[in-house]
């Protein structure tokens, strides 16, 4: 029960942090800038798909709560309808993301 709960909050976690979204035009990439400057990135194309994390500009390497959030994630999918990410505590994220607040392409 214990873990359930833990992972049921990855999700929740992710849409409290998230400040601003950014595509490509092609949606083939994607970053979510998170409260602390942290980034979620992912890229999807065509036999090409990974996700990472980077910390703050200037602290890239430090990779912030973008990092506790990627080791959570299971599987994801990026394209011009939504960015859906699925959570190994199977909570889910599933957003238009040109609807999101804080989008820009």
């Amino acid at each position: 029960m214990q873990e359930q709960h833990r992972a049921a909050n990855a999700a929740t976690r992710l849409r409290s942090a998230i400040t601003t979204v950014k595509t490509n035009d092609l949606f083939s990439e994607a970053v979510l800038t998170l409260r602390d400057q942290s980034r979620l990135c992912f890229c999807h194309r065509v036999d090409e798909r990974w996700a990472k994390a980077v910390g703050p500009e200037g602290k890239e390497e430090q990779g912030g709560h973008a990092t506790s959030l990627l080791s959570c994630i299971q599987m994801f999918r990026l394209n011009s309808k939504h960015l859906d990410i699925q959570f190994e505590d199977g909570s889910r994220w599933d957003e238009a993301l040109q609807q999101f607040p804080g989008y820009c392409s």
